[in-house]
């Protein structure tokens, strides 16, 4: 696939200038197709290179966007891998690739980086040659459960894709993490390829709080409405699908979605740095030609921002640099430390806020800050 080098502009007044250094090679790898496909990711990388070379790149040199499609199948995940390795890309970012484990190989005996969000397949989680910006995955189910005792809600259900690693995640994290919080827990499990909404809808309408830490904004939206339309009167937990209210309507109403970065939709509730990246993130995605929202892409925008912020820190290697970020101020998010210490875990944080929609179909914080699972002993 071929290479895109997008280079800045200059102002009104002076020739059109931009990074003249060597490009920076920034492979990225997203599930296009697929059951977990979410092709909205790619605009938001592609638009945050777009605006990191028209302020000047990173040290004068700007960001070259690889791009390589997956869907989901470890077969073309370690394709994409060699594409970037014969490429010679400095860092691969993943969008959500469900088949990234088996790039690993590649790129690790490449020395070169994988740089995410969020940890969606089991090899990553601690996996040496990988940092993700976002909270860690197991730290959205405990901080959710915390978030609803702290509620004073009592029972919650969510709903998990059956597989080994749900069954252990239930038993190793949320069951222990519901019990120290006092409240009562299971987990529901369906098959991914066929999961009956509606069945599960019915199957949960004792719990006070349901629906998903995980999952895609097509199975949020099914989720939602088949809750819905079930009558389930309980609290809904939309994992971070924020295009509900273009999906269900007004079925999204009242309906909450976790969160490790300060929403666009409410800036009043972030702090006043994260108001301005506000801005920033919304001015850059109206120069792209984006007046509306794009669900999703404000984590890929924020992850290539945050990339290049750890880039500019350290003349080293792109691994050098990501090994030593500490307490850095992560784009729309909050600081981040990316040295595995948390149990050898490699995301960078495990700091998590939660949101409800209104009416308007916009989000609201309902925390003032961020639970922090790592603090919850």
């Amino acid at each position: 696939m071929a290479a895109v080098l997008l280079l800045a502009t200059g102002c009104a007044a002076e020739p059109a200038r931009g990074p003249s250094g060597d490009p920076i090679k920034i492979g990225y790898l997203n599930n296009a197709s697929g059951a977990f496909a979410v092709p909205e990711l790619q605009t938001g990388a592609e638009v945050a290179v777009a605006h990191l070379n028209r302020q000047g790149g990173v040290r004068n040199r700007p960001f070259e966007l690889i791009t390589c499609p997956t869907d989901g199948t470890p077969e073309q995940s370690a394709a994409c891998a060699e594409k970037f390795v014969r490429d010679k890309v400095s860092v691969v970012v993943q969008g959500v690739d469900t088949g990234a484990d088996a790039a690993m190989p590649a790129l690790s005996d490449a020395a070169i980086p994988l740089v995410g969000h969020v940890q969606f397949t089991p090899g990553l989680m601690n996996h040496r040659n990988a940092y993700f910006f976002g909270a860690a995955a197991v730290a959205y189910g405990t901080a959710a459960l915390k978030y609803y005792a702290d509620q004073g809600v009592k029972t919650v259900a969510w709903l998990l894709p059956e597989s080994p690693a749900t069954h252990a995640f239930t038993d190793t994290v949320l069951t222990p993490a519901a019990r120290r919080f006092g409240l009562g827990y299971r987990s529901l499990y369906y098959p991914a390829d066929n999961p009956g909404w509606d069945g599960l809808a019915r199957q949960v309408h004792t719990a006070e709080a349901s629906g998903s830490i995980a999952a895609t904004e097509e199975q949020c939206t099914h989720l939602v409405r088949s809750l819905r339309e079930s009558g389930y009167e309980g609290r809904i937990l939309a994992a971070s699908c924020t295009g509900l209210p273009k999906s269900v309507g007004n079925q999204s109403i009242g309906v909450e979605l976790s969160s490790d970065f300060w929403h666009p939709t409410d800036p009043l509730s972030a702090p006043p740095a994260n108001q301005d990246e506000i801005e920033e993130y919304r001015a850059a995605m109206k120069e792209a030609g984006h007046d509306e929202p794009v669900a999703g892409a404000v984590v890929s925008f924020a992850d290539m921002i945050t990339l290049a912020r750890v880039l500019s820190t350290s003349d080293g290697t792109p691994e050098q640099a990501l090994k030593s970020v500490k307490n850095l101020d992560s784009f729309l998010g909050p600081q981040i430390t990316c040295d595995h210490a948390w149990f050898g875990n490699s995301a960078c944080s495990t700091a998590v806020l939660f949101y409800r929609f209104q009416p308007n179909g916009a989000l609201k914080a309902q925390i003032p800050d961020f639970i922090e699972v790592a603090k919850l002993g």
